[in-house]
């Protein structure tokens, strides 16, 4: 198939559909353990990659989670969680089972790199490649949603994750199959947030 630009208007209406109609799913919500296929991760990981990149830095860094790694993750995530929390509510176990739908995690980072380009800029560039990736599983007909990562809780899942202790945490995503495939949101009018100079 060969789509080239200028884009024909059915072409723009379905991406601006996609945009507008994007949902996050909770991950209480997902079921199946679904995972994209070899080829859709392809093209969301490429779509990841197309985002403004002052500098072409490409600073933005993913550790893709999935199979038998997932279950250990969701127990250091548990650690990191009840480390200072000794009252936490839920069991290893029940806290896992939150996350028993998820098919897999996309951890996110920023590799900053010091010079003319600003680290604020470079972390929105990361931020741009996780809105692509949430649009992209949605086109594709997967739930996803993005949970942020607090910075002073980073150090233990770097360590786990044997990345690079200078990265910026940026947070992570979590893949699957919605229970509820008609759910829509309402979104307020732009015209609101919008005013002519």
């Amino acid at each position: 198939m060969s789509i080239k630009f200028p884009y024909t208007q059915g072409q723009s209406a379905a991406v601006s559909h996609i945009i507008s109609r994007r949902v996050s799913v909770v991950q209480t919500n997902m079921v199946g353990q679904v995972v994209p296929s070899d080829d859709e991760l392809k093209q969301i990981f490429q779509g990841a990659m197309a985002v403004p990149d002052h500098g072409q830095l490409n600073p933005a860094r993913f550790v893709v989670i999935k199979g038998d790694k997932k279950r250990p993750y969701i127990n250091k995530m548990y650690a990191v969680k009840t480390a200072g929390n000794p009252n936490f509510p839920l069991s290893e176990d029940e806290y896992a089972h939150n996350f028993s739908g998820v098919g897999m995690f996309i951890v996110a980072f920023a590799n900053i790199q010091l010079g003319k380009i600003q680290p604020y800029e470079q972390e929105w560039s990361v931020a741009a490649s996780i809105q692509n990736m949430l649009n992209l599983f949605y086109a594709f007909g997967y739930a996803a949603k993005w949970n942020s990562m607090h910075k002073d809780k980073a150090e233990p899942f770097k360590d786990y994750l044997n990345v690079d202790a200078v990265w910026v945490p940026m947070g992570y995503l979590m893949i699957g199959k919605s229970a509820d495939t008609a759910k829509q949101k309402s979104r307020d009018d732009y015209q609101q947030f919008f005013t002519d100079f």
